[in-house]
């Protein structure tokens, strides 16, 4: 490969080599003139040349050591982009003002990718992930993979599948398709302070989704929320109308809802 390294199954390297793929996933961000773009995971390169075509800032994060030497020398004489070597999860997001996502991330992290990503304030990503993930992402109420990423991501964001993305799309080949997923900020989607402490609430409270409401925030008694009140929550819900609804038929709106009840009261 150009640039002399090959993909490590330790990173979960997969590169993504399809020139078609590429420029699908740069053209649905719609990238405009003041745009700030973060790609994750700039591999060898592919996707950070054709976003050197457009008329964005870039901020390109890649993890591993010869990878980002090779991207920094490859785009040396491009002030308009920025190489960052270091672990994505271990980044200060709120020091890097991006405005967009672009990127081919690697699936291993993607859980942790995009709970990061949706704390902060971007308008649009435009993402290629593992076909599954995507359609956790957005999978409705009631649905067997109906997950905490679902309820925020559908909170937060407007999201579609643009297209599959065949496994010969990348190398070495995987055993799976991917996909293209799409997000577009919802315009009254409000952010909210204690953000990391709602994740930490509803990833406990959908350890017991096929639960009531009730029930459910009975049982986080036993695996309480660093930071809440777990008797002031049981408490703060008892007369709410969703109480006796079960936790995986609730809404994005409703969880955030049930959220701000138990720590306003």
């Amino acid at each position: 490969m150009e640039s002399g390294v090959f993909p490590e199954k330790r990173y979960s390297q997969n590169f993504l080599v399809d020139d078609e793929a590429v420029a699908d996933l740069v053209s649905s961000a719609g990238i405009r003139k003041g745009d700030h773009i973060l790609e994750i995971g700039g591999g060898t390169g592919i996707v950070t040349q054709a976003l050197a075509d457009t008329p964005a800032q870039i901020t390109c994060v890649e993890f591993h050591h010869s990878l980002a030497d090779y991207l920094k020398k490859k785009f040396a004489d491009r002030k308009d982009i920025t190489i960052i070597e270091d672990d994505f999860l271990h980044l200060n997001l709120s020091t890097i003002p991006f405005t967009k996502v672009v990127a081919s991330p690697p699936y291993a992290i993607s859980d942790d990718i995009m709970y990061s990503l949706f704390a902060h304030g971007f308008s649009r990503a435009s993402m290629i992930w593992q076909l599954e993930f995507a359609e956790k992402i957005l999978s409705p109420p009631g649905s067997g993979e109906y997950h905490p990423l679902s309820v925020i991501g559908q909170y937060f964001f407007d999201g579609e599948i643009k297209r599959k993305v065949s496994p010969k799309s990348f190398y070495p080949i995987p055993n799976h398709f991917s996909a293209l997923l799409l997000i577009n900020r919802r315009p009254k989607a409000v952010r909210f302070d204690d953000y990391p402490i709602f994740v930490q609430w509803l990833k406990t409270i959908f350890r017991f989704k096929n639960k009531t409401v009730n029930n459910a925030v009975s049982q986080m008694e036993k695996n309480p929320v660093k930071g809440m009140d777990m008797q002031g929550s049981k408490d703060a819900i008892r007369d709410s109308e969703l109480s006796e609804e079960k936790v995986f038929l609730l809404e994005p709106e409703e969880f955030v809802e049930l959220f701000e009840m138990i720590t306003q009261k």
